[in-house]
């Protein structure tokens, strides 16, 4: 009764826009057509609590049912989510202004609440700053995320009045990048997302995926046009080509021509390492994706999601073996 419970949310809940959307994208993909999709898609959502989009982000047209059960899925997502993470804690994540006071020794930058902020503290915050970052609290895939810059503005207090007008409070210094981390795209702060579990005391690495941004914008996100790639945890090289939101693949770079398979990181072990000292702050969250760049002297955590989703780490390119995360999680929980 629960997966057809599920499977009726999934038929009441579809945005028709968007169904039409990823059908097309199969039709291109893979030749497959729509009527078939659709009915197959309604298939896997039965068998596998998978949704539109996860059949076309994974690659489920490609696969046979023993690929598929491999894949954590959206519903199977929400129980890994119920077993790890106690929803009482969610603010100190959520809150950015609160997360930004917790994980101070971790950030490896001076923030300030622009909320509270004087005028004479927030001029003393810019000294020294061609630009920092504004975002707005409770924001997510880069949404609400502005670099201002001082020489826009006629005085710190004009510039704080924008800053409150926009709610743009959470406020932050902008963090140098590594070399090595700059020269994918100069423009924006690329970072890494690491997955850690943590379980009986001990901080597992789910995944490790490099996010960096595109165009010439200052967010690495997918959501605002970046691009992303698998990385190997235990050698720090990038391993798979590069997707974006609309599921185009890059084996380099589209604007500074960096090959990606292969490229390796910095610090990759010092980031792993500041991960799993992160995820034992807060015990009743045990499921995280931490946001980290690499700065010339380290790494820095941008920001820690408890609710870090599938569409990071289970991305068609890459993954050419076919096999999601499913097996990992259904091992370190003890899931029948």
């Amino acid at each position: 009764m629960g997966k057809l419970r599920y499977l009726a949310r999934v038929i009441s809940g579809v945005r028709f826009d968007k169904l039409n959307r990823v059908l097309e994208k199969v039709k291109e993909k893979s030749g497959q057509s729509k009527v078939y999709t659709f009915f197959d898609i309604l298939l896997c959502a039965a068998k596998y609590g998978s949704g539109y989009y996860d059949y076309l982000m994974f690659g489920f047209y490609d696969m046979n049912g023993r690929q598929r059960d491999t894949y954590l899925t959206r519903v199977r997502n929400k129980r890994v989510q119920d077993m790890m993470n106690d929803p009482a804690f969610s603010d100190e994540f959520d809150d950015k202004l609160r997360f930004n006071e917790t994980f101070a020794d971790y950030l490896g930058r001076k923030t300030l609440n622009g909320e509270t902020a004087t005028e004479a503290e927030f001029a003393e915050f810019l000294q020294g700053q061609e630009a920092i970052f504004a975002k707005i609290n409770h924001g997510d895939c880069g949404r609400g995320v502005e670099k201002l810059y001082g020489k826009d503005f006629d005085s710190p207090a004009a510039m704080l009045d924008y800053i409150r007008q926009k709610r743009l409070v959470v406020l932050e210094h902008a963090l140098p990048q590594h070399p090595d981390m700059a020269r994918l795209h100069p423009a924006s702060v690329n970072s890494m997302r690491i997955l850690t579990d943590l379980v009986d005391g001990q901080v597992h690495i789910a995944y490790i995926t490099v996010k960096m941004g595109r165009g010439g914008g200052v967010c690495d996100n997918s959501g605002q046009g970046g691009i992303l790639c698998r990385v190997d945890p235990e050698t720090g090289k990038i391993c798979s080509p590069a997707t974006d939101d609309y599921f185009n693949v890059y084996e380099r770079h589209p604007d500074t021509g960096i090959e990606l398979p292969g490229y390796q990181l910095p610090m990759v072990d010092e980031a792993i390492a500041m991960a799993k000292k992160a995820a034992l702050v807060f015990p009743k969250v045990g499921h995280v994706g931490w946001d980290i760049a690499i700065t010339p002297t380290g790494p820095a955590i941008i920001e820690g999601n408890d609710f870090p989703g599938t569409d990071l780490c289970q991305l068609a390119p890459f993954y050419p073996e076919k096999c999601g995360l499913w097996p990992y999680y259904k091992q370190l929980l003890g899931i029948r």
